[in-house]
């Protein structure tokens, strides 16, 4: 006698609870996970002098108190009162990206190594926003080191999971993205710039991840009809 028919019903049995959970939490959390950009905007506005997006970096945002010693401006005073939000909001948004990938894992996008990239990505926002740059530079390069090179790596590999036009897009932006993100870790050519490159790595990663999870969440809803 066939099990045929009995197998396909435990295997939609076991589908049907992934697939319940990718609808109506993966968007959710790839929205909460863009809470980065949110704060940078809103921490950007108490930032004294006047915040220059070209020039000052992301972690300069999450600095405590006043310091001279880490704006680009020499011997300019750098304040940004609402430092809290900042490094409050990198762990915010990694713990999302963590679910995230978790909850995606058999996804295309997040599957096996890019969802151990995501995770690594997402531990490395979680670390950046626990160690402030004022805390210890040095420490603070490290520890962001896996969300610099984790979401450009995560972009690339995943993006060999898809086909056509999103394989392309995701192989250029991996690409891009990780040379800069090498570029501006590892070295002082964009000094003067570094807020904009940084940005150039980070934000289109957040991006991407956002558009994946719109896809999933798309499959999810197609394989429960």
């Amino acid at each position: 006698m066939s099990t045929a028919p009995e197998s396909s019903t435990i295997e939609s049995a076991v589908q049907a609870p992934k697939l319940w959970w990718v609808r109506h939490l993966a968007v959710p959390l790839a929205v909460l996970q863009l809470a980065t950009i949110g704060a940078e905007i809103v921490t950007s506005f108490a930032f004294r002098p006047q915040y220059n997006w070209v020039t000052n970096t992301i972690s300069e945002l999450g600095v405590g108190g006043c310091t001279t010693e880490f704006d680009p401006r020499k011997g300019v005073e750098a304040c940004s009162p609402l430092a809290d939000v900042m490094n409050g909001a990198m762990i915010f948004s990694g713990i999302c990206l963590i679910l995230l990938a978790l909850l995606l894992r058999s996804s295309r996008g997040f599957t096996k190594v890019p969802g151990v990239l995501w995770c690594a990505a997402g531990a490395g926002s979680i670390a950046t926003g626990c160690v402030s740059l004022d805390t210890s530079p040095v420490l603070h390069q490290i520890v962001s080191m896996p969300l610099f090179f984790g979401g450009p790596l995560a972009i690339l590999i995943g993006a060999c999971q898809f086909d056509g036009v999103m394989r392309k897009i995701g192989t250029a932006l991996g690409g891009i993205t990780l040379v800069l993100g090498i570029i501006f870790s590892t070295t002082d050519w964009v000094y003067g710039s570094g807020g904009i490159v940084e940005r150039l790595v980070i934000w289109p990663a957040l991006g991407w991840v956002l558009v994946v999870a719109v896809l999933a969440r798309t499959q999810a809803v197609e394989k429960d009809a």
